[in-house]
């Protein structure tokens, strides 16, 4: 009996042992498990760091490169040239810094039309005055009118924007203030100030994400609350309307398609020759708006992609060419 005891003590002191080793390994998984997390979390948030600052050192990036291939052409970027429209790539403390440059001055600069109370008016006198008359107002409603093909939208959504940026609580015709915005369902008010992205509108009345999609790539918000000139040396042929814009409509899409189509390598040398085309030169000098013609841009857009250990990210900088001086970044927005 004796013998049995000890034999029955020994088994359980054996399951005992057993269970500890059992739940020792157990903690021992549980802390591996734990400091793994915890390092790859710590180089994570490493690698993650480090993608901001080659975010941030991005900009300056972009700004040498400006200065090498913009800053000594005073603007007078070509469709095609060397350096635009490619990527370029840098290798910059283990990652990679992808910039992409890129003309952003064949546009329409919705804070244009900004404190124009008496171009809203003129939807209840007659519409759109002609040539040199027309107006920041008048070219968005044509553009609007182009691609929504609907006349009455684009008055009314003009008047929203216009009532989107100005300051004052009077609404224009069709047009929507703070009285409007603050009803059940929207409760918001109008900006009063001039946007600082396009995507702002989607935020307007009588705006649609369809509508801004399509007019996205022909339409910015630039600080300056006038219109600047095209540079007709790298409008594209999707960016025709915006031609036929600065000819009052006289030079209809598909003709403004084909002269960009007949751009000859390397650009057009000067706007006289340019202006020497027989599609343009029958059109009435009323309606052939010169200064909204130039063989210079006026602003350019760089897109940085970061690849850091995993880690992505991509920012969008605008800057301002003027002259021979240095550009100036007025826009940096980062989009992942």
């Amino acid at each position: 009996m004796m013998h049995r005891g000890r034999e029955n003590e020994r088994g359980v002191a054996l399951v005992t042992t057993l269970m500890i080793v059992a739940a020792m390994s157990a903690v021992a998984v549980g802390l591996s498990a734990a400091v793994l997390s915890s390092t790859n979390r710590a180089k994570s948030l490493d690698a993650s760091a480090q993608a901001d600052w080659l975010a941030h050192s991005a900009g300056d990036y972009a700004s040498l490169i400006l200065g090498d291939v913009v800053t000594p052409l005073e603007g007078r970027l070509v469709a095609g040239m060397e350096g635009l429209g490619e990527p370029m790539a840098f290798q910059a403390e283990g990652g990679l810094i992808t910039i992409v440059v890129t003309d952003a001055s064949n546009c329409l600069n919705i804070n244009a039309v900004r404190g124009q109370s008496a171009a809203r008016q003129r939807g209840a006198s007659g519409g759109a005055r002609a040539g040199s008359e027309q107006s920041p107002s008048d070219d968005l409603r044509a553009l609007i009118s182009a691609v929504a093909g609907d006349v009455t939208r684009s008055e009314s959504l003009v008047a929203s924007i216009t009532d989107w940026i100005d300051r004052d609580q009077s609404p224009g015709l069709s047009g929507a203030e703070d009285s409007f915005y603050m009803s059940p369902g929207l409760n918001y008010r109008t900006s009063g100030q001039p946007l600082q992205d396009v995507s702002e509108l989607l935020s307007v009345r009588y705006m649609s994400a369809d509508l801004l999609e399509a007019l996205e790539p022909m339409i910015c918000a630039y600080p300056e609350d006038a219109q600047h000139a095209l540079n007709i040396n790298t409008l594209t042929e999707a960016e025709a309307p915006l031609l036929s814009i600065a000819f009052s409509g006289a030079l209809d899409e598909a003709r403004a398609r084909d002269v960009l189509f007949q751009r000859p390598p390397g650009g057009w040398a000067t706007t006289e020759d340019f202006f020497a085309l027989p599609e343009i030169a029958e059109i009435s000098p009323e309606l052939r708006r010169e200064r909204r013609i130039s063989l210079t841009s006026r602003y350019i857009s760089v897109r940085a992609a970061i690849e850091y250990r995993g880690t992505r990210r991509v920012l969008d900088f605008i800057y301002e060419i003027e002259g021979a001086a240095p550009v100036k970044q007025i826009y940096r927005e980062r989009k992942g």
